[in-house]
């Protein structure tokens, strides 16, 4: 049975950079995981994320999604690339989508993961109509990652935007658990995190780790990471160690 740690964590593009980059590297680091899945990237941010991660591979399609929205960064001693894609999920934000990497261990082992970002509740569309992105977004996700697993173990993580029904839905329709719910922990608040932003009237837990088949979490965690005078992003990261778990 092999373990690995993820951390998932918005990187709120380039806002207030100067104040954070510092911080993110410090914070790579010091938790070291196998496995990262970043959600507003930018070319700016990869270069920084790239020559700290020294030990990682970079999974990158050929979509700008890859360098524009989201990205993964594997341990290179513990894992290989086997497949990889972007899955168009309908949204506002032309270059996000279901950004997803099939990774085999050392030891011979598959699993996939997955990470996304959906729409923010606070967009022009949505204040205007009160039309809800999240629910089609979800749905469609859902879809796709139950033809995609084929028995695989999997992991989908990343900012939900949403504390209810993205999990929900994603849970009803394809079988994922949240890896506190598992653990029987409360999800934690991962939004604010207040230094940085003024949109202290939203307190959610939007930031999700899941888990679906020969997998189980072991630790989880939403780590308060900072220095002084410097804090990762707008929003706090999520942190799981996992085991897989022999086929059944």
């Amino acid at each position: 049975m092999e373990q690995f740690s993820l951390i998932s964590l918005n990187l709120w593009n380039t806002e207030h950079w100067q104040e954070r980059e510092r911080c993110v590297i410090s914070f790579l680091q010091t938790f070291d995981a196998d496995i990262y899945c970043f959600q507003e990237v930018r070319p700016q941010t990869l270069s920084v994320l790239d020559v700290s991660l020294t030990g990682y591979q970079r999974v990158e399609g050929e979509e700008a999604g890859w360098r524009k929205e989201s990205s993964i960064y594997i341990k290179r001693e513990m894992f290989s690339i086997q497949d990889l894609g972007r899955i168009d999920l309908d949204m506002p934000e032309q270059d996000r989508g279901l950004f997803w990497a099939e990774l085999e261990t050392k030891g011979g082992e598959s699993l996939i993961v997955a990470t996304m970002h959906l729409t923010h509740q606070l967009n022009a569309d949505e204040m205007a109509t009160g039309k809800n992105y999240r629910h089609h977004e979800a749905h469609k996700a859902a879809e796709a990652l139950k033809h995609l697993g084929s028995g695989k173990p999997m992991v989908i993580c990343g900012d939900f935007n949403d504390p209810i029904h993205p999990s929900r839905i994603f849970h009803e329709q394809a079988g994922f658990q949240d890896v506190f719910t598992l653990l029987g922990l409360p999800a934690p608040i991962t939004f604010p995190c207040p230094f940085l932003t003024h949109e202290t009237f939203l307190v959610e837990a939007i930031d999700k780790i899941m888990i679906q088949g020969a997998i189980q979490p072991v630790l989880a965690s939403s780590p308060h990471f900072m220095i002084p005078g410097q804090v990762l992003s707008d929003h706090w990261p999520v942190a799981a160690v996992l085991k897989l778990l022999p086929s059944v």
